[in-house]
């Protein structure tokens, strides 16, 4: 790990959340992928759970082994020049302490960045406020000692059922949870599953820090994101469910003797793979 290298990609992923131009991440799972982004002009790179999860054969929520998510990230880390954020689900440990030795073994593989949730389970409860601000502090306080300034998003649940009430009850939540987790040592904080831009512009007013959103179907389109001071957009698995989609439309022809065209028509030549791969070997 070259520490000053850390040190300044950091600096520039978080500098990339106070641009007034929108920090648009369609999450991938390889380097390849890394390298496609990077090549395109991206100027950060991140990885997403589920992705990285669903590419290796298993399901998403922790089920893949941490050795097998931080060989990904390392080699992801190892493959760009920009920074790389990974998502870590919930930090693959449950007390602070915990978390923040697996946060500096993301370190150790190359990211400069890291998602980490609040809640106990997919889709379940989430952790007490008190405690999740506990975890937070810890990993900021690893990665000071480390000299490091690693860009923290906390992802907020309270939209995905870990939470009852109102909508207005889920939202003055998210806004209490959003500046707690600032104020422990978050840099950017991840409300997912809010797309809807009047609700967006409500926690933008209220939460200090700057916010992430998540790309679906009834999410606000960009322009209007980053004219309201949305600061990141995140696509999650969407990126690699888009190809699997391909995939599974051309095998289908395939079975029924289809035309050839569906995998050779406009697609990209070994040469135009290559301009990826113009590095030299994957790590």
């Amino acid at each position: 790990m070259d520490t000053k290298k850390q040190i300044t990609k950091a600096k520039r992923l978080l500098a990339l959340h106070y641009d007034p131009t929108l920090l648009v991440l369609p999450n991938i799972w390889d380097p390849l992928g890394a390298r496609l982004l990077e090549r395109l002009g991206y100027p950060a790179v991140a990885t997403a759970s589920a992705a990285v999860a669903f590419s290796l054969g298993y399901d998403d929520g922790e089920q893949i082994r941490f050795e097998a998510m931080l060989d990904v990230i390392s080699r992801i880390a190892a493959s760009v020049e920009v920074p790389l954020t990974a998502d870590i689900e919930r930090g693959y440990a449950d007390s602070p302490d915990a978390v923040a030795r697996n946060v500096r073994r993301v370190l150790k593989a190359g990211a400069v960045g890291i998602n980490i949730e609040d809640s106990t389970v997919e889709g379940g409860p989430l952790q007490r406020v008190d405690f999740q601000c506990a975890r937070i502090r810890a990993v900021r306080a690893m990665a000071v000692r480390e000299g490091i300034p690693l860009v923290i998003n906390a992802r907020i649940d309270t939209f995905l059922g870990g939470v009852s009430g109102s909508k207005a009850d889920k939202v003055a939540e998210t806004i209490s949870r959003a500046n707690s987790y600032f104020e422990a040592g978050a840099d950017c904080v991840y409300p997912i599953t809010v797309g809807d831009i009047e609700t967006l512009k409500i926690i933008r007013a209220e939460t200090r820090a700057p916010i992430n959103v998540y790309a679906s179907e009834g999410t606000a389109p960009m322009r209007e994101l980053e004219a309201a001071g949305i600061n990141r957009l995140s696509l999650g698995p969407w990126f690699l469910k888009a190809g699997l989609t391909q995939m599974e439309k051309i095998a289908r022809e395939l079975l029924q003797y289809g035309s050839y065209e569906c995998f050779t028509r406009g697609v990209m030549s070994s040469d135009d793979v290559r301009v990826y791969l113009s590095k030299g070997k994957m790590p």
